[in-house]
């Protein structure tokens, strides 16, 4: 995948890369002009330098980190999950569709799923006092709860389980030590906001007027019924965890199955990590139906790992043999069911890169040192950043596309017939001024304008 979200990010990486810049703000989240921590870029950039700028490297990168991710999460499963319970959970997040997906191309919110799921392990170990490496546990839940929140804002619904969780624990062990757990986390948490912290205090606070304008000015929260949108939000959860439509009652039966089983069996031998697993997937569902927003798979990110680490434990049994030949049977359905959406295996990639390279290398050529305007027409084409990205890489020079400074020339890439480059309904053409048409190339189905002034 190379679109707009993948041009923009090779930009500034390839900025990080070649030393022309160090952000200290990441990309902007859904929710108007609020954005993220820069940790991301930070995290892919060595894979963009390995793979000389080429953005394939970028991909590859998040390959990388998943696969990382992934047996960090079979370590913690191995500690945790008593049987063959490992073993489950390491089959359901390995082949599960969805984290494949997203494990193959470069976006912040796909590396999610595991430093979500590391950040509520080490949540559990913080809140055990008796343990003398608390101190570190709390530090270190506090840093990768501040690099989730980083790679998604909606990462920050984990705080009404942390909150949960760390007063049932000072409940439990009647132990006042405790409440030094999450001064150290702060601590570590603030220390991942450097960045962020310096930017606003440079540019007046303005992410942060930014957000008090999205709950102010925004229809951020869900304002209908609670339960129907519960009932909405899990029908598609469970959806994107198994790759498979259930009829929203099957759906709901299997939510409540999987919370109530593993909460009875938690019950009878009781589990921090396992308790703060349930609360986490279902304080998350919750926390997120009172969120104003489509239901699309990426937004279940920090409970992806935690659903099948449920299951697992669930399944994982030492001693009913029948009861585990049935739990491998499942999962081998599971698999099966997932290995049915891997078009990439048996179909033709899609190669999104190709049609940028080629003419973001022959814009180059046209314009050689010259600086120039870029964009794209009509509004939904693709975002100009890939294009632009190409553009550089071949010795080109792109004026920012957040910059209102206008040039000697503008190139309008068209992909849709009429192309109204002359009198065009779309502003960034319009900002060019009055122009004519003083070239047009046909390159790999893209209509190449370039514009002059009259």
């Amino acid at each position: 995948m190379f679109l707009g979200d993948q041009g923009r990010d090779a930009l500034i990486v390839k900025k990080i890369v070649t030393l022309q810049a160090l952000p200290a703000i990441g990309p902007p989240s859904s929710i108007g002009e609020v954005f993220l921590g820069p940790f991301y870029y930070y995290l892919v950039a060595p894979f963009l330098f390995i793979f000389r700028l080429n953005p394939v490297g970028l991909a590859v990168g998040v390959a990388l980190l998943s696969c990382i991710g992934l047996y960090s999460a079979y370590i913690i499963g191995k500690r945790t999950l008593p049987g063959k319970g490992a073993f489950y959970f390491f089959l359901l997040t390995t082949f599960s569709y969805e984290l494949v997906r997203i494990a193959r191309f470069s976006w912040n919110p796909n590396l999610l799923p595991f430093f979500a799921f590391i950040t509520i392990y080490l949540l559990s170990r913080s809140c055990d006092i008796d343990n003398k490496k608390w101190f570190y546990f709390s530090g270190l839940f506090g840093i990768f709860f501040g690099l989730s929140f980083q790679l998604h804002h909606l990462a920050g619904l984990l705080v009404l389980p942390v909150a949960v969780y760390f007063i049932l624990a000072l409940v439990r062990q009647k132990n006042f030590r405790l409440l030094l757990v999450p001064l150290v986390s702060f601590g570590g948490f603030l220390l991942t906001l450097v960045p962020l912290i310096i930017f606003e205090l440079r540019h007046q606070f303005l992410n942060t007027h930014n957000l008090i304008s999205v709950f102010t000015q925004q229809n951020i929260v869900s304002s209908g019924p609670l339960y129907l949108r519960l009932y909405d939000i899990n029908t598609s959860f469970i959806e994107f965890a198994f790759h498979f439509r259930f009829p929203p009652l099957l759906a709901l039966a299997l939510t409540l199955g999987v919370i109530g089983l593993s909460t009875w069996k938690c019950a009878k031998k009781f589990h921090p990590f396992v308790a703060v697993v349930i609360l986490s997937v279902v304080l998350y569902l919750f926390g997120f139906s009172r969120v104003n927003s489509s239901l699309i798979p990426h937004y279940y990110n920090p409970i992806y790992v935690c659903f099948y680490f449920l299951i697992a434990y669930i399944f994982a049994t030492k001693k009913n043999i029948v009861f585990s030949f049935f739990s491998f049977i499942l999962i081998c359905l599971f698999v099966l069911r997932q290995a049915q959406g891997y078009e990439f295996i048996s179909q033709k990639g899609s190669f999104q890169d190709a049609n940028p390279r080629l003419i973001g290398a022959f814009i180059a050529s046209r314009a050689g040192k010259q600086k120039i305007n870029l964009t794209t027409y009509p509004t939904d084409f693709t975002s100009r950043d890939c294009y632009q990205y190409f553009i550089e890489l071949n010795g080109g020079t792109v004026v920012d596309g957040s910059s209102a400074q206008v040039t000697d020339s503008m190139y309008v890439l068209c992909n849709k017939q009429p192309c109204r480059v002359i009198n065009s309904d779309s502003w960034n053409v319009q900002m060019f001024g009055a122009a004519k048409i003083d070239t047009m190339w046909n390159k790999d189905g893209i209509a190449i304008y370039k514009l002059k002034h009259k």
